[in-house]
């Protein structure tokens, strides 16, 4: 099977050019420079290598579309990669939350396994268009951690752990006096807010290090890359190098940055924290790292849309990056991150996951998606 393009505004690496491209059987076939050519008339658009997205929670939302409601995992799984496409992210990382205190309901025990079993039906059944694979993120201060990992680190999907703590008072909640606000507005009298922090507290003290290492050991033993998640201090840094972290997963500080780019680990920030302007929870701008020379790569975490966005702001004013720069940070970076070394960059030999982009009304439109070579969206 072929397909062709011509007059395309080719991202290709560190450079861009006019030209046409061709692929064969789902590959990269040829790349060439100037204008003509045969195939589809992209009439100038941007043609780019498909998004990579490391963490997206957006799952969730198709199966729990409202609270108490819950939908076919199947069907949300559809939905969800439907969702994903639309919005140019060909390879999708969904994340899995084992072991939170505040769980939602989508990430209680049972609800997990009915979504992993349905993203997975999806995928055997051939219901997906794009690559999905599962990315365990493990609160390491959970009591039945090793329990809840049990069988599921050897998923046929697995591929990618992260090392969370979201005890309040440090890394993603270290405004305490916020984070106690918040509970207290959502319903919780001051005494329970109390009764809850020294709870967590306690269960972070009783399991966090040696949870830690556990789960090091889990990814370590099946090749996967290791995720330190919300570090905050050089001490939170170093401990992650030391267990094998080489992506540093939305640093709540430049200092954590900054010591995470001496340790060589890729710095992946949120794609919501550029867009909107900040961290919802008041930590380091990603636009402060992207200034300081301190950002490699951008996950949707919550916004699968908030991607395809970041590759585009990047290249305004404020930033000056070229389109190459910045479309690498949601490309190449994330699939050097992930050790996915056939794609991320249109040159022949790769996987063809194409997106063919153009700019309205300020924002990136995509207006057409293929995974490997074939038409997605």
């Amino acid at each position: 099977m072929e397909l062709a393009f011509r007059n395309a505004r080719i991202v290709a690496g560190d450079e861009e050019f006019t030209g046409s491209l061709l692929v064969r059987d789902g590959t990269i076939a040829a790349v060439d420079r100037g204008r003509g050519g045969v195939g589809e008339d992209l009439e100038g658009d941007v043609l780019m290598p498909g998004v990579i997205d490391l963490h997206t929670d957006s799952l969730e939302k198709h199966y729990f579309p409202r609270p108490n409601i819950d939908w076919n995992p199947v069907s949300a799984a559809v939905t969800h990669d439907g969702c994903c496409l639309s919005v140019g992210v060909t390879t999708i990382y969904d994340s899995m939350s084992l072991g939170s205190f505040n769980a939602s309901a989508a990430r209680g025990d049972d609800n997990l396994r009915k979504l992993v079993d349905g993203l997975d039906l999806a995928r055997r059944e051939g219901m997906l268009k794009g690559d999905h694979r599962l990315h365990w993120r493990c609160e390491t201060t959970a009591d039945d951690l090793r329990e809840r990992l049990d069988g599921l680190a050897d998923h046929p999907m697995a591929a990618l752990f992260s090392l969370m703590d979201h005890t309040p008072g440090q890394r993603q909640y270290r405004n305490l006096e916020k984070h106690l606000a918040n509970w207290q507005a959502n319903g919780m009298s001051a005494e329970a807010a109390q009764e809850r922090l020294a709870w967590a507290r306690e269960r972070q003290a009783r399991n966090a290090v040696q949870n830690r290492r556990f789960v090091a050991e889990v990814a370590r033993a099946r090749g996967a890359p290791l995720a330190s998640h919300d570090d905050e201090d050089v001490a939170h840094v170093d401990e992650a190098a030391e267990l094998g972290a080489t992506i540093a997963e939305f640093p709540v500080t430049a200092e954590a940055a900054r010591r995470s780019r001496e340790h060589g680990m890729v710095i992946v920030m949120g794609g919501p924290n550029l867009i909107r302007g900040g961290s919802y929870s008041g930590n380091v701008p990603a636009a402060e790292l992207a200034e300081a020379e301190l950002l490699d790569a951008f996950a949707s975490d919550y916004v699968p849309r908030s991607l395809i966005e970041c590759a585009f702001a990047l290249t305004d004013e404020r930033f000056g990056w070229s389109l190459p720069r910045a479309a690498a940070l949601v490309t190449s970076a994330p699939a050097e991150a992930a050790r996915l070394d056939d794609r991320g960059v249109i040159a022949p030999g790769l996987r063809a996951d194409l997106l063919r982009v153009k700019v309205a009304g300020g924002l990136p439109l995509v207006r057409g998606v293929w995974t490997e070579g074939r038409r997605a969206a």
